[in-house]
């Protein structure tokens, strides 16, 4: 199973004690992936979904708040018929009725087909509404790959609607369009972990935040490995160059053309061209500090500069 299928199976099993919570749930499964008629000639409710979570969750929701009968059936679809198609449909007049006005799609019977403010005016039924629209239409990649979480609607309306109400948690969302759909997305990891927390998925975000602190120790040890060997490379050839200007003075002038601190500078160079600035000065009698000695070995490659410049002239 998918990260997201993981989320979507944990919200499935969550049923909220408060019959007002649970029907702007069952509210935002209607409106995001739900068709519905209500009029002199037909009254229905179909939810037809490829994902099981939301038309059982449906189903279930419309079974415990309203007690009437619904038809549930599964067919085969796609190649090889492996794909699974899943249906839940309400056909009595009076059950419609009362399930599309309880949640707030009908008004003085007509079909509005948005979100009503009523339904979503307290903070618990924002959390329910979100964490419906996500069982419905929502996705949450791998956070191993990247950290994206959206909703997928047809709707702008509806879009804007939910984006709305799940930046009134000061979680930042963004409405995109993508071909004929609206995209409300998030893409900051900590973001997707509040928004996960909003819908009571405490699972899943225990799991991304155990993949997030996991890719954070990653990353630092990357940063710290990087910049020790950013270090290395620059003490190196700093080394290098040192030892070639020491050499370059050797065989031109002779070592003793140094006075006599910069002679003894360059002689340990030459026989430990490893050691860092510090252990040179360790070295040194007396010793001296790790300026010092950059000092020093500055003022050696300035004279075989000079002597360049002296010979080529």
């Amino acid at each position: 199973m998918s990260f997201s299928s993981d989320v979507k199976e944990e919200l499935f099993n969550l049923y909220d004690g408060n019959r007002h919570c649970n029907i702007a749930e069952l509210s935002a499964i209607l409106l995001t992936c739900g068709e519905f008629a209500y009029d002199m000639e037909n009254a229905y409710i179909k939810i037809q979904s490829e994902n099981k979570y939301a038309v059982l969750k449906c189903h279930n929701l419309i079974k415990m708040l309203f007690g009437c009968k619904c038809e549930v059936f599964v067919r085969s679809s796609g190649e090889n018929r492996k794909n699974r198609l899943y249906f839940v449909a309400v056909s009595k007049k009076e059950s419609v009725f009362n399930i599309l006005n309880a949640t707030g799609i009908i008004e003085d019977g007509i079909v509005l087909k948005k979100v009503n403010s009523v339904i979503v005016g307290s903070t618990c039924c924002k959390r329910a509404f979100i964490r419906g629209a996500f069982i419905s239409e929502g996705s949450l990649c791998n956070p191993e790959k990247n950290y994206h979480l959206e909703f997928v609607e047809s709707s702008l309306e509806t879009a804007e609607v939910i984006k709305k109400i799940i930046n009134s948690f000061s979680v930042e969302s963004k409405v995109v369009k993508r071909k004929k759909h609206f995209i409300v997305y998030i893409k900051e990891g900590e973001q997707i972990v509040e928004l996960l927390n909003i819908m009571s998925a405490h699972k899943a975000l225990l799991n991304l935040e155990n993949v997030r602190i996991i890719k954070d120790v990653r990353n630092n040890v990357n940063r710290i490995v990087n910049c020790e060997t950013a270090n290395l490379n620059k003490i190196v050839l700093a080394s290098v160059k040192q030892r070639e200007e020491i050499e370059y003075i050797q065989k031109t002038v002779g070592l003793s053309y140094l006075p006599e601190q910069l002679e003894e500078v360059a002689l340990i160079r030459l026989q430990y061209p490893d050691l860092s600035l510090k252990e040179l000065g360790e070295m040194l009698v007396p010793p001296v500090g790790k300026s010092g000695v950059n000092h020093r070995l500055k003022k050696i490659i300035t004279i075989a500069e000079n002597l360049r410049e002296e010979i080529m002239l």
